[in-house]
């Protein structure tokens, strides 16, 4: 249905701040394709709802009826002027009794049988059409004077092919009165000139203001003259004269509204429309779906026999120029049942095999209604399986109504990251979320690392550096689906540095790290503090001089994320410089000196074979193979050797570099310092 958006100003236009004005005038620039009540216009009425009872119904047009411009039809229409009466371009500002210049009408507007494409508007409340007039000159001089016997229609003292809305003596250079202006509103084929005299003083009596609108619309030919106020309380000046109406060329032939011809007369918020009713120019005809013409007559009786059936209302205005314009409107009669049916909303399913669809019949007992499905099943309700929309027809009576249902069966994607596992992520480790069941594409994704969701992570792949549990959601539709899996460093690097040992000060040894991993880095570290530059699976070690205790010596390898480590602790001799002890004291305790200690050297040379002790006689006193430490000062036999001076043989596994495959030299043996 079409509406008129017409609206009141008659008392915005004047004792209004500029902020509220300046809304108004905002607000109708906004609306400046709007139309006029006096437009083309077609209203195929209300939509209609058709027992299924009944089969026939009387559908009602009303158009807007308009004839050549050979006659008007006067009447008195409700005051609701369809455009504001400030805004628009300003004439005859501040100036009495004048005509303006001439003013384009920018479409063809017929006016007592002729076409007129310009105007001048007389600061009067005048508005007329042909300029070869002397009292209708542009620019001219506008006469605002008139007797009461010269009435509409006059062909000597008033205006001709002029219209008067209305004409009486004002004037416009009274300080603080309103602009008379004018504006051009909405787009073809139904344009409107829209001419305002908005609180205009009366002349003599300026006190009293008159506000008028005169509206001109295209196609149409239709003419509107709306008053806010006009007073009769101004007699005394040119009797208080005025005049609505309208005028031919020749002034032989006019149209005012009763009561508006020449005279003191008052009126607040009229409004009067002057309605071209010669010949009609306009074709009415009702239409149906196709087209097809069904008739004439405004009204209209149809029978329809479908559930809704539309029917169309068509005006075809025919312009004096020769222009064609259609309006049209739509009905919709509706048959409606005495019961409802509904299968419900629309369903989507994740994972379900079924569906149960019923039929919800209200109104009537559902027992006693058939029921059709587009499945071919005739009961009430129905168990699918498949995607696809159903439909039921339920009759009852002469009644049958139809609602349809659509049904979608989806799976949850299906997606596996596999299992959990270790990696140094030395390769690039790549998880892939794309569902075996859905076109990758199709799905979203959103990934997390313990718990957090991964900015921008948006794709079904996603490749990962770092160990942690990772987690996506993968989404198709309403459906989806989650997986976790947890990544972790692998914990069984391995890397061995062999037994921790003893060794005497500067003497070289070399540590070696045996490990069966590849593409690994080794960092070597003393006493938890890191060896710069050491960075081979060999590292070449000396104690120095005075280190005593001992010294641990730590090797990290790294793959990727992952390490592996070991320790050897290197500790340095009990005896002093590792060299073979001059002298002995035992004393039965276990203390410094208390033994003849060759550790070192059963270390260094791989093993003694045979260690001999000889007295001062060269007699052996003390002999013992694959000797440590053993030789406190006792003979063989397990008896003590007196104090006193001994000699050594001792017979090396391998070659020593300080003494060679056989040590020898002396010891002295003192009891006495016990």
């Amino acid at each position: 249905m079409k509406k008129d958006y017409t609206f009141n100003f008659s008392y915005l236009n004047r004792r209004t701040n500029t902020a509220v004005l300046s809304f108004i005038l905002f607000f109708f620039t906004a609306l400046a394709f709007a139309q006029g009540p006096g437009c083309p216009n077609v209203d195929a009425g209300a939509d209609v709802d058709l027992d299924c009872g009944v089969d026939c119904v009387d559908l009602t047009a009303s158009f807007l009826q308009t004839g050549e411009t050979t006659s008007y039809d006067v009447t008195s229409i409700t005051y609701a002027p369809p455009f504001p009466f400030t805004g628009g371009t300003p004439v005859s500002a501040n100036t009495d009794d004048i005509w303006s210049p001439i003013i384009p009408i920018p479409f063809d507007f017929c006016f007592f049988g002729e076409t007129y494409s310009e105007m001048i508007i007389g600061s009067n409340g005048v508005v007329a059409f042909d300029f070869t007039q002397p009292d209708t000159t542009p620019n001219g001089f506008c006469q605002w004077s008139f007797e009461p016997t010269e009435t509409i229609p006059d062909p000597v003292e008033l205006f001709r092919t002029t219209i008067f809305g209305a004409y009486m003596d004002i004037n416009p250079a009274v300080a603080g009165s309103g602009q008379i202006n004018f504006e051009v509103f909405g787009s073809a084929p139904c344009r409107t000139m829209v001419i305002n005299f908005p609180d205009v003083p009366y002349f003599s009596c300026n006190n009293l203001i008159m506000t008028s609108q005169i509206v001109m619309y295209e196609t149409t030919n239709v003419i509107e003259v709306y008053i806010e106020e006009r007073s009769d309380q101004c007699p005394t000046w040119n009797d208080g004269l005025a005049i609505i109406g309208i005028q031919n060329q020749d002034g032989t032939v006019g149209f005012t509204p009763p009561g508006r011809n020449t005279g003191n007369w008052a009126a607040t918020q009229e409004a009067w429309r002057f309605t071209p009713n010669g010949t009609s120019n306009v074709d009415f005809s009702w239409l149906d779906a196709s087209g097809t013409v069904l008739g004439t007559d405004p009204t209209l009786n149809v029978c329809p026999t479908d559930p809704v059936t539309e029917y169309t209302a068509q005006a075809i205005y025919t312009n004096c120029n020769g222009d064609v314009i259609t309006e049209t409107d739509t009905v919709t009669v509706t048959k409606v049942a005495s019961f409802t049916v509904d299968l419900g909303e629309d369903q989507e399913f994740c994972d379900v095999a079924s569906y149960d669809i019923t039929a919800d019949v209200q109104g009537i007992d559902p027992t006693q209604a058939t029921y059709l499905w587009n499945t071919g099943a005739t009961t009430q309700t129905i168990t699918v399986s498949q995607t696809g929309t159903y439909t039921c027809e339920v009759t009852f009576d002469t009644c049958t109504l139809m609602d349809s249902v659509d049904i979608e069966f989806n799976e949850d994607p299906d997606i596996d990251l596999g299992p959990d596992f270790e990696t140094c992520f030395e390769d690039p480790v790549v998880l892939d979320a794309s569902p075996s069941n859905y076109d990758p594409a199709v799905a979203t994704y959103e990934w997390s690392l313990d718990g957090v969701v991964i900015a921008g992570a948006t794709s079904p792949t996603i490749t990962v550096v770092v160990g942690g549990t990772y987690s996506v959601v993968v989404t198709v539709g309403i459906c989806s689906s989650s997986d976790t899996i947890v990544i972790s460093p692998r914990s069984d690097l391995e890397v061995a540095l062999g037994d921790d040992f003893k060794s005497c000060p500067n003497e070289p040894q070399t540590l070696t790290a045996v490990t069966s991993e590849t593409d690994v880095t080794f960092e070597w570290l003393l006493n938890g503090d890191t060896i710069e530059g050491e960075t081979s699976n060999t590292l070449e070690v000396m104690l120095e001089e005075g280190v005593m205790g001992t010294q641990t010596y730590t090797v990290i390898i790294t793959k990727g994320e992952c390490t592996g480590t070991d320790d050897i602790n290197i500790e340095t001799y009990e005896v002093g410089n590792c060299v073979i002890s001059q002298g002995i004291s035992p004393n039965g305790s276990p203390g410094f000196n208390d033994e003849l200690d060759l550790e070192f050297l059963s270390d260094r040379a791989g093993g003694i074979l045979q260690i001999q002790i000889f007295n001062r006689l060269g007699l052996v006193v003390y002999q013992k193979s694959n000797y440590v430490n053993e030789w406190v000062g006792q003979s063989d036999d397990g008896n003590e050797l007196p104090t006193g001076t001994y000699f050594y043989v001792i017979d090396l596994a391998s070659e020593d570099p300080v003494y060679g495959a056989q040590a020898t030299g002396w010891i002295y043996l003192n009891r006495d310092a016990n």
